[in-house]
């Protein structure tokens, strides 16, 4: 990792930051206009994976798999042309480290969240997307309360896990909170509710996206209910559209031996291309979303499963439409 941050380094100037948790240095992005570096609200959206080169900007959405590509992209000549110079190799880091996370221990929090859901928006809010309360509660799934009612030492782990607002509100409020595993928990994931949908002030500040992730990614989201009995594992991108894919394999009746999981986006965790190398044992089916980037996370995570010598196969859902709609409106893999 350290060999690729340095290279990186001597392309993009010093990184921003370095979340060595993930595996990713993040710089300002050289390809759109941000001569100011300041980015999207302020923030850095350019990612450089540490573990395998591949590189990425959240907002203009250039990509590449591997610093030399970065290299061509940027204009530098392959033989070292002496005139040309990192952009922004002036720039110095503006943010210190994150600390370390310390999800695991919202255990007691989590809880607070299931015991309210089934009185909350986020109730009605899975109903309209399609989730069943058998499939809402077998994942575990709760309600972002503004300010939770949980011991000190708790709220001093979320805060530490960046969690908190300087008001005390947490980063969860008027969500659908799931926790992976369901408990002992490595990864807590919120899908914000509509502002339209929530009760007035449930929320004091506006969501940069849709949902929002912490914690250390360590192994696709869902795995927890693999047994030795599983064969076939399919994945996908996001959190609804594994909770519809899990509540399909129950309607037939097929989970023994199927299990959804998710990446948690489409662009994985080095330790999630890690995890799909390692586990050879299983048949793996892709259900992607049907746009560019869902193109570009079949192929990279469809890469790391071959490498690892399993078979995988590919599905993209009709009309349009992603997986978790399709499956609502009667689509399936012919393959399962």
């Amino acid at each position: 990792m350290e060999d690729i941050l340095s290279a990186a380094e001597e392309i993009l100037g010093t990184a921003v930051r370095v979340e060595s948790h993930r595996d990713w240095a993040i710089f300002w992005c050289p390809f759109h206009n941000d001569s100011s570096r300041e980015g999207e609200g302020g923030h850095p959206n350019f990612g450089v994976n540490l573990a395998s080169g591949y590189w990425k900007c959240l907002r203009c959405g250039a990509s590449g798999g591997s610093l030399n590509a970065l290299r061509l992209k940027l204009g530098q000549v392959p033989n070292g042309d002496a005139k040309w110079k990192p952009p922004g190799s002036v720039i110095t880091p503006t943010r210190p480290p994150k600390p370390p996370t310390r999800v695991q221990m919202l255990d007691e929090a989590v809880s607070e969240a299931r015991a309210v859901v089934q009185r909350s928006p986020a109730w009605l809010y899975l109903a309209e997307r399609g989730v069943s309360p058998y499939t809402a509660l077998v994942y575990g799934l709760g309600y972002g309360i503004p300010i939770p009612c949980v011991h000190p030492e708790i709220l001093e782990a979320a805060k530490q896990s960046l969690m908190v607002r300087h008001d005390g509100t947490w980063l969860w409020a008027g969500g659908v909170v799931y926790a992976d595993p369901p408990t002992h928990l490595t990864v807590m994931n919120v899908r914000y509710i509509p502002e339209e949908q929530l009760p007035k002030g449930t929320r004091s500040f506006k969501p940069v996206k849709n949902h929002k992730t912490w914690g250390n990614r360590v192994q696709p989201l869902g795995s927890w209910r693999i047994t030795p009995s599983t064969r076939i594992v399919i994945v996908l991108e996001g959190l609804f559209d594994m909770l519809i894919t899990a509540q399909k394999i129950h309607q037939l009746g097929r989970e023994a031996d199927t299990v959804a999981v998710y990446t948690n986006g489409a662009s994985p965790a080095a330790k999630l291309h890690q995890w799909f190398r390692e586990h050879d044992q299983y048949e793996y089916v892709l259900l992607r979303d049907p746009d560019q980037a869902g193109l570009e996370w079949a192929e990279n995570v469809s890469a790391s499963i071959r490498h690892g010598g399993a078979q995988v196969l590919t599905y993209t859902p009709p009309n349009q439409l992603d997986p978790d709609e399709a499956i609502l409106g009667g689509w399936w893999p012919s393959a399962i």
